[in-house]
């Protein structure tokens, strides 16, 4: 990195200060090996600041202790600062807050080949990560937030490296009309931030079958993913890669917020987030082990219903579930016992025996206990016995 001209009883302009002028004045036309594009103006005004700003990265990839990292620094910094942060995690699918996780990705894909999920503070869709994305974080005052602006500086970042990257409409930030970076935002009284993904030489095909799911039949109160065709860098550069991103970011992030300093070549290295730091930030712990938590993980879902419909051996069940913060609310099961040619009593006890546990395999087992606690007679006929049986596998199967 150059640094600022030694001599002070003459001002002299730096190498740089030079150097942008030039390419200020010049056309933005770059050559890559996909063909030639233009910088094109942007829909915001690329005003230049001087604000007091701070960057980060980290060197730490546990999906938790970023994401926690990242809610602690958005929650305990100066409100006037501007902060940089960057990061990558660790094989990992993260969705939204407000998201149904039974809906976004295959929970038991995930569950075989032991990559977690992890729902995050912020809104919007679920993503994927691994070591080939990196995630970007900034943060502002509130009343200086808008959300093109940041994407656009991302952007920009990227046409540096010469890659021809756009902004969409939906504030995508694309190649060829594919996505490589996905964002949210985060409001709160007098901050704001806006992060976002970077799919940089990602595994695109874990991504694919982690988030793929058919739950058509699944009606949530939730927010949805917007499905999107996906490239990633490495398919435009040979050459791009994380810290080659994250200085190019940060370069911009610079010269969007403290131009000054940037123009004068006085930028400070990143602060590293490590083991030692997030040791010494009791908060940013707790705020981990709260994430890793059943009551945020699944009793944050939104309400939703799920219909289902199976012929078995001995008849056809319909079933509709409703579940709510995670818990099984209501169950209403559709099916007729031949033997008495009305509805099948053990299945109208599982029903009852459903509501209230938690939606998930533990909690048709304990459905199961329950009505042998409170209704043992259910099970004094065997083919009772079987129906409930066959109901709760098939069910352990659907969820």
């Amino acid at each position: 990195m150059l640094s600022a001209n030694p001599i002070n009883h003459v001002s002299y302009p730096t190498l740089r200060s030079v150097f942008w002028a030039i390419k200020q004045a010049s056309t933005a036309i770059r050559t890559t090996h996909s063909g030639t594009f233009t910088h094109l103006p942007t829909k915001t005004k690329n005003v230049h600041g001087n604000h007091k700003i701070k960057t980060y990265i980290s060197t730490l990839n546990d999906p938790w202790t970023n994401l926690a990292f990242e809610e602690w620094l958005f929650r305990n910094s100066d409100p006037e600062t501007y902060i940089l942060f960057l990061y990558r995690n660790s094989r990992s699918v993260i969705i939204g807050r407000n998201q149904n996780p039974w809906k976004e990705c295959n929970l038991k894909l995930l569950a075989r080949d032991g990559v977690p999920f992890v729902r995050r503070k912020s809104g919007g869709g679920t993503v994927y990560h691994d070591m080939g994305n990196t995630n970007y974080s900034i943060m502002m005052p509130r009343e200086a937030f808008d959300r093109r602006t940041n994407v656009e500086l991302v952007c920009r970042a990227l046409q540096e490296l010469d890659i021809p990257a756009v902004v969409n409409e939906r504030h995508d930030i694309t190649l060829d009309g594919k996505k490589i970076s996905g964002s949210a935002f985060k409001l709160i009284q007098k901050r704001a931030y806006h992060h976002g993904t970077m799919l940089i030489d990602t595994d695109l095909g874990s991504l694919g079958q982690y988030l793929k799911v058919d739950r058509s039949n699944l009606t949530t109160k939730g927010v949805a993913s917007i499905r999107s065709p996906v490239t990633r860098l490495r398919e435009y550069s040979f050459t791009i890669d994380h810290l080659s991103f994250c200085e190019a970011t940060k370069a911009e992030f610079l010269k969007k917020y403290a131009f000054e300093q940037w123009r004068q070549n006085l930028e400070e290295d990143f602060i590293v987030v490590d083991d030692v730091m997030i040791n010494e930030i009791e908060d940013v712990k707790l705020i981990r082990d709260d994430m890793k938590t059943w009551e945020w993980m699944f009793g944050q879902t939104p309400e939703f219903t799920y219909r289902l419909e199976h012929v078995f051996s001995w008849g056809i069940v319909n079933i509709v579930i409703t579940s709510k913060e995670g818990l099984i609310c209501k169950v209403n099961i559709d099916s007729m016992d031949d033997s008495i040619g009305a509805q099948s009593l053990s299945l109208t006890a599982l029903s009852v025996g459903m509501e209230g546990q938690r939606y998930d395999r533990q909690g048709l087992d304990l459905a199961v206990e329950r009505i042998k606690n409170e209704a043992p007679e259910v099970f004094s006929q065997h083919s009772a016995i079987e129906m409930i049986r066959d109901v709760v596998n098939w069910l352990k199967e659907q969820l």
